[in-house]
């Protein structure tokens, strides 16, 4: 009878050591929830025990469509393929032949058509019949220049030049002039004194007098007064080639000047007789 307590007392023991360890390891489960939850979606063993419970799932439905095979049905899909139907699908390359061929009958069709180049050689005909025209309306510019002998002496060189005619034919050869000797009138010595830096900013006419109104660069000239006397000489001599003028009236920057320079008045007109 001991015996069967001392075996009855230890089993209660053993029972309470097991139940004590259960609640210990439920309350440490439940204190470390979470910890455990955030290690077990981490390591994604619930990702792969879903995994497995679907692929076992999915064997029992893939068995039934094993039968399917067994049917004629997919046998009769076959010849719904229709691979000969994909070969004529070839002869496809052939139809872009026959519009290559069908590029040379059009390339023919040009050919019936010369007569469109016709008028293109009656318009350089026109252009060609323009081209007199423009040699008729040209006149010849008298230009005065300078030359500087051995001894110092200044004296006006005449030169002709051959320039479009417009309406303007007065400002258009005092532009001609302002611009200077061409390179073949530098080399037979030809100088112009006008200042380089000279430009008209307008010209007018009243009756036989051309008003030229120049920038203040006009008034500076580097030769002195022999160079200024060449100066004016040079426009003058220039404008009164036209027969209509007579003589020419000298303003700087819109204003009429008393003298351009030390004994050079520039209050009247200046005319060849001024020289």
């Amino acid at each position: 009878m001991a015996k069967r307590k001392k075996k009855r007392n230890q089993a209660k023991t053993g029972c309470l050591i097991w139940i004590g360890a259960f609640l210990i390891l439920l309350i440490l489960f439940l204190v470390k929830f979470e910890d455990i939850r955030t290690i077990v979606e981490k390591t994604g063993f619930i990702d792969a025990l879903n995994h497995a419970v679907s692929k076992q799932d999915s064997v029992p439905q893939q068995k039934p469509q094993g039968t399917k095979p067994e049917a004629p049905a997919p046998i009769s899909e076959l010849p719904l393929a229709a691979p000969p139907a994909e070969k004529p699908q070839i002869k496809s390359p052939i139809e872009p032949q026959e519009t290559t061929t069908a590029a040379p009958e059009n390339s023919k069709s040009p050919s019936v058509s010369p007569p469109e180049p016709e008028p293109i050689e009656s318009s350089p005909g026109a252009s060609v019949s323009k081209l007199p025209k423009e040699e008729q309306k040209m006149r010849t510019a008298v230009l005065y220049f300078v030359r500087i002998g051995d001894d110092g002496s200044i004296s006006s060189q005449k030169v002709k030049r051959t320039i479009p005619v417009s309406d303007s034919p007065l400002q258009d050869t005092l532009e001609l002039l302002l611009k200077g000797p061409t390179e073949s009138e530098l080399r037979a010595n030809l100088l112009s004194l006008i200042p380089a830096d000279a430009r008209l900013r307008s010209i007018n006419t009243r009756g036989s007098t051309v008003i030229l109104d120049f920038n203040d660069a006009f008034a500076y000239n580097r030769y002195g007064k022999e160079g200024y006397i060449a100066q004016l000489r040079q426009i003058v001599y220039t404008l009164t080639e036209f027969q209509n003028i007579i003589d020419v009236q000298f303003l700087i920057e819109g204003k009429s000047r008393a003298f351009l320079s030390e004994g050079i008045a520039l209050d009247k007109p200046w005319s060849r007789a001024s020289f």
